[in-house]
């Protein structure tokens, strides 16, 4: 069914908004207030003039009514975009001081107007429209002659509401924004948990579930970026929800700088969810004419439990907001420079790297860290990006002509949005910087913050990196970002709007990536914050992967790959095999176990010393076909959660046309006397046999690859997962023995 947008009259004669595809229906009303209120977000639900539930008008002790409306407290009212000061006692979706001082509006219905497609939003990263349906409602303060444009898309394919607002100032006089968030979902009082994802560096997507207190709980960001201690991404369910069953309502930001996120309880025990850019540390000048739109919230709804959610996001995700130009496109196997030269890399090195990338079966050298003018570590040369002329006599774009004469892909590393303190550029630049006056600024690495708020900025940037992607001679930019903000401010802006320096800092950034990714489609582009302190939908929606952790060591990344894939799906995701003892945790893991992890991120590659390649020569050379392999399969198949539990995790992928089935096992520390496992593979044809074709990197002695089983048995009588004791005999039946073990089953469908 194809998404539709129905408006009726109540019996007020006041319009009712039904938004709906086959699956979902987002629903709301006019009061006789004129007021916008929330009716439904969930199950598909036809549209009418009339349903069986509504907010209620009724007499309750000690509470303020609305205006002149009887039994009318708008803090027990689902509301679509609250304000403060009239009665809802609830954090509200806007906020902002008037020309009289007071920060205190009432919107009020206006208009509507349904659009066919789903309009862009100006300066900002947004979901493609396509197959869709845009409502576009517009509520106005009559005092101070504010006006605000709500924008909801509703997909043919997708059970997804897309929503943002865009706030015009009408009046003659200057508004102060404080807050204004880009969606609020009201939910009908219930037992409800939430999941969400946080964490640190190293640590990032931590998935952690609780009950929805009373009171707020607050996910958010004023660091600059949209971090790795709480992603912007949170869920709201159903008391008892699962992986498979239970309603989630789910709420995703597609931008990448200071975000806050709101489930509030409120006193009648109603659940309030607004997301938005963080207000804390922000204003935005409004003055006569002008307009401020918010960057866009994306609302998701599963009656399929957390993997209904996922396979939403997932879909959603590779139709509507991954670049077009890579959807769908099997990633190049890889070899980075970083753990093979660290900063000692040079022109020699790089092409003996080359040989060993090509003897190997790779398709693609990246030239990590290093290679440009001054860099022989990281207390320096950040903004030069000129090549180094000592390392690259020739030039960074020559050696990478002569990478690709070897039949190679070729990449490189960027760190645009930082500066050295010892550095050309800041010398000849130092008001260039994130800063403040009167203050000494903190350093993260070595490094400061360039103020991509300002054009000059921006253009000299661009004029960097386009010197060298003229050449033709790369195929993949790692566009890493190491710091964030502290000691914000802009030397360009007055003293009055010292506050809109984050934001304006994420435009003038997505106007610099927006100018380099139009000009250079060709050009894989992976996004990059010392891991995953800014892997979210705004930077996505540009960038065709990112690098989710600098957690490589596999058992580290288990839970952090676990937690993402609530949201993101394998097609977004990059990876590498590490070497071992691991720099960060110095854990020793298998190769195997470490190609195993690996293999659910469709950008897969290695980043080993010369003397590690050597040691597991051939058998790397098997692991790079096999990813070579598997690559379609990995960037368009569906991704399961099939267990996690502290001591071991099961995975399954299938492929696009569902005729290959992967589950990894990774059983984390041994023992003696466990317990016997069995997975419950998903979503398999009950009336098909699957071939156990190989189960990867055991040897055809310790696997009978004759056995077929039914799709029905591997899904309701689940399969026997391999046995794990130190004390094991030898035969198919066990793990290998001790600790950080795995085993890749591939099943084919007869």
């Amino acid at each position: 069914m194809t998404a539709k947008i129905i408006v009726t009259n109540d019996s007020s004669a006041m319009p009712v908004f039904a938004l709906s595809n086959s699956s979902v229906s987002y629903i709301f009303r006019v009061s006789i207030e004129g007021l916008l209120e929330h009716l439904h977000f969930g199950g598909r639900v036809e549209p009418s003039s009339c349903y069986p539930s509504e907010p209620k008008r009724l007499h309750r002790g000690c509470v303020v009514e609305f205006q002149n409306s009887p039994h009318y407290n708008l803090s027990d009212v689902p509301q679509e975009y609250p304000v403060f000061g009239t009665s809802d006692n609830r954090l509200p979706a806007f906020h902002a001081i008037n020309a009289d001082g007071n920060s205190t509006q009432v919107f009020r219905y206006k208009s509507y107007q349904i659009l066919d497609n789903k309009p862009d939003l100006e300066g900002l990263p947004s979901a493609r429209g396509g197959a869709s349906k845009s409502l576009v409602v517009t509520v106005i303060d009559d005092i101070s002659n504010l006006r605000v444009e709500l924008s909801y898309t509703v997909y043919d394919d997708h059970n997804v509401v897309a929503r943002s607002s865009r706030i015009i100032n009408d009046g003659a006089n200057r508004v102060t924004l404080l807050r204004a968030m880009s969606s609020c979902l009201d939910l009908p009082a219930a037992d409800y948990d939430l999941l969400h994802l946080g964490g640190t560096w190293a640590r990032e997507f931590n998935q952690d579930r609780l009950p929805v207190p009373k009171g707020r709980f607050v996910l958010e960001s004023a660091t600059g970026a949209s971090g790795n201690v709480h992603n912007p991404f949170i869920s709201v369910m159903d008391k008892g929800t699962t992986e498979r069953h239970g309603r989630v309502f789910s709420s995703a930001f597609v931008y990448s700088g200071n975000f806050s996120i709101n489930v509030e309880k409120g006193e009648f025990d109603s659940v309030r969810v607004t997301t938005g850019i963080n207000p804390f540390n922000f204003q935005w000048q409004l003055d006569s004419g002008e307009s401020f739109t918010t960057p866009e919230s994306l609302q998701v709804f599963s009656n399929a439990g957390l993997n209904g959610m996922s396979q939403t996001w997932h879909s959603f995700i590779k139709d509507k907001l991954s670049p077009e130009n890579y959807q769908g496109v099997p990633r190049p196997t890889y070899l980075n420079s970083w753990e093979a030269a660290y900063f000692d890399i040079d022109e020699d090195k790089v092409l003996e790297l080359a040989d060993r990338t090509k003897s190997l079966g790779l398709e693609m050298l990246v030239v990590d860290d290093g290679w440009f003018e001054g860099r022989n570590d990281d207390t320096t040369s950040l903004g030069d990006w000129y090549s180094d002329k000592r390392k690259f006599p020739n030039g960074i774009e020559a050696v990478a002509a002569r990478v690709k004469q070897k039949g190679l892909k070729f990449g490189l590393w960027y760190d645009l949005e930082m500066v050295s303190p010892e550095s050309n550029l800041l010398l000849d630049h130092p008001d260039w910087i994130i800063g403040v006056p009167h203050r000494v600024n903190s350093k993260g690495r070595n490094q400061l913050t360039l103020d991509l708020s300002r054009s000059d900025v921006q253009n000299y940037l661009f004029a960097r990196i386009d010197q060298i992607l003229s050449s033709g001679s790369i195929d993949y930019i790692k566009w890493d970002m190491n710091r964030t903000m502290t000691e914000i401010g802009s030397s360009r802006l007055s003293v009055d709007r010292q506050l809109e320096t984050p934001h304006r800092y994420m435009l003038g950034l997505y106007c610099l990536i927006k100018k380099i990714v139009t000009k250079y489609p060709q050009v894989l582009f992976e996004n990059c914050a010392a891991g995953g302190n800014r892997f979210d939908l705004g930077m996505l929606h540009y960038m065709s992967q990112g690098w989710v952790s600098d957690m490589s060591e596999p058992i580290g990344r288990l839970p952090i790959t676990n937690g993402a894939s609530h949201i993101f799906p394998p097609c977004v995701q990059a990876s590498y095999i590490c070497p071992v003892p691991n720099h960060l945790n110095g854990r020793q893991v298998s190769l195997k176990t470490r190609v195993d992890v690996g293999f659910f991120s469709a950008a897969r590659g290695l980043s080993l010393s010369a003397e590690d390649i050597d040691k597991d020569f051939e058998a790397l050379k098997r692991y790079v076909q096999f990813y070579k392999d598997t690559a379609d399969d990995v960037v368009n198949g569906q991704f399961y959660r099939v267990q996690y539990h502290d001591n071991h995790v099961v995975w399954q992928l299938n492929s696009a046309n569902s005729k290959t089935v992967y589950l990894g096992y990774f059983h984390i520390l041994s023992a003696v006397n466990l317990p016997f496992r069995k997975a419950h593979l998903v979503n398999l044809d009950p009336e098909s046999q699957y071939l156990l074709t190989s189960d990867f990197g055991v040897t055809n002695e310790q696997v009978d690859s004759h056995l077929s089983f039914g799709g029905d048995a591997l899904m309701n009588m689940g399969l026997d997962l391999p046995y794990v004791s130190a004390l094991q005999a030898e035969g198919k039946d066990y793990l290998e023995t001790g600790d950080f073990t795995s085993r890749l089953f591939v099943f084919k469908k007869r």
